[in-house]
């Protein structure tokens, strides 16, 4: 199951060792005194500061996807159910729509993504496959994405203003590859041109899944235990990238010939005993709401699609401005805290900080972060906060 931090319960918090802390633990295993050198531990980030800026509360607010700075420094708001732009200033008032929903000019089925570039705004329209251009509220061009070889994910718009769309496409399977994990591969595509993949350095990886056959002779997809998903950003540069899997993260230009490697693959870390408890518990749980569906059979075949222990995600997000990134470390649906990594362009590590997992974190734009939060009823409302590394 992934994992992501939206809609997660929050109990009651527990000390758990960081994993700096066990890092510090396994190098003085074996130091005596008379020893005349002791393993070094490493040097724990330097933590780093949220400033709540704003938090904008409204009415207005439904299954909010996606939040950017537009025209005039008002955010710009997609919701996905109903699918929607709107256009609040800093009070949460609504000051103007982008689009509406149809499918003539300007019109929109259902939404996947959005990016915004001074007063230009791109919609990807999941539903009917195309993006449409706006300025500000006034639609431009629209662009049909049929003939794309996957499924679209993100738009964005490049250093030179073309609109550049990601798609997802899923290996074939066949009975050679069942019961093996299975990834995907993002690939990149100007919009105005999408007949023709861009060139990129290297394979940015997908999500996981794997096969099995009924006995009808029909393949079923499944989701492997604790997989790991697509996690890349689209900027106005290029593309930053990680995989969840071995815990790399990459960055390449447009049209770069060669990607930059910020965090180098880690040896994999096993799901820890507590977490397989919890994973077995909601199996469990579900099962009894639902016993029509066997759960219980298709949660076995996820943990033995990996031969063996099973391995966790290093990450969960990526959020980058091109200039500096944001890395959410992974954590179980049922964790307390939701750690991030800020790194600079080289992949160095500014600092780190901890979010509960009630607070969605979408968009970073010279150290503003723009996201979502939910109380304990479920209410949305929005946040803006400023990253600030302690003095």
């Amino acid at each position: 199951m992934p994992g992501q931090v939206r809609g997660h319960r929050v109990p009651a918090l527990r000390w758990r060792p960081s994993r700096a802390t066990l890092l510090i633990l396994i190098a003085t295993v074996g130091c005596r005194p008379g020893d005349r050198e002791a393993a070094t531990p490493p040097e724990a980030p330097p933590a780093l500061t949220l400033d709540t800026v704003a938090v904008i509360h409204s009415d207005l607010l439904h299954y909010v996807q996606n939040v950017r700075r537009g025209p005039d420094g008002n955010l710009v708001v997609m919701s996905m159910f109903p699918a929607s732009v709107q256009l609040l200033n800093a009070a949460g008032d609504l000051v103007g729509t982008v689009g509406r929903l149809g499918e003539g000019p300007g019109e929109f089925r259902g939404l996947l993504d959005m990016d915004t570039r001074g007063d230009s705004i791109l919609l990807l329209d999941g539903l009917a496959s195309r993006v449409l251009l706006f300025h500000r509220q006034s639609p431009v061009a629209t662009w049909s994405l049929r003939n794309l070889p996957g499924i679209p994910q993100q738009v964005a718009f490049a250093a030179d203003g073309a609109p550049v769309v990601s798609v997802q496409t899923r290996p074939r399977p066949s009975r050679e590859n069942a019961m093996q994990v299975l990834r995907d591969t993002v690939e990149f595509h100007r919009v105005d041109d999408p007949g023709t993949a861009l060139e990129t350095p290297v394979t940015v990886p997908g999500g996981e899944q794997f096969v099995t056959w009924d006995a009808s002779g029909r393949p079923r997809v499944g989701g492997p235990a604790f997989a790991a998903w697509e996690v890349y950003d689209l900027t106005l540069g290029g593309v930053v990238a990680a995989d969840a899997r071995d815990g790399r993260v990459m960055s390449f230009d447009w049209g770069g010939r060669e990607a930059r490697t910020l965090r180098p693959a880690s040896p994999p870390i096993p799901a820890s005993e507590e977490e397989m408890d919890r994973f077995w518990e909601r199996v469990e749980a579900r099962a009894r709401r639902d016993p029509e569906e066997d759960r219980m059979k298709s949660a076995r075949q996820s943990v033995d699609v990996w031969g063996g222990p099973v391995p966790r995600p290093f990450y969960s997000a990526v959020i980058s401005d091109g200039s500096e990134t944001l890395v959410g470390h992974y954590a179980h649906w049922s964790a307390d805290i939701v750690e991030w990594s800020l790194l600079d362009r080289h992949g160095r590590t500014i600092g780190t900080f901890t979010l509960d997992p009630g607070k969605e974190l979408i968009t970073l734009q010279d150290r503003e972060i723009l996201g979502v939060g939910r109380d304990s009823l479920d209410v949305e409302h929005l946040l803006v906060l400023r990253i600030r590394e302690k003095m």
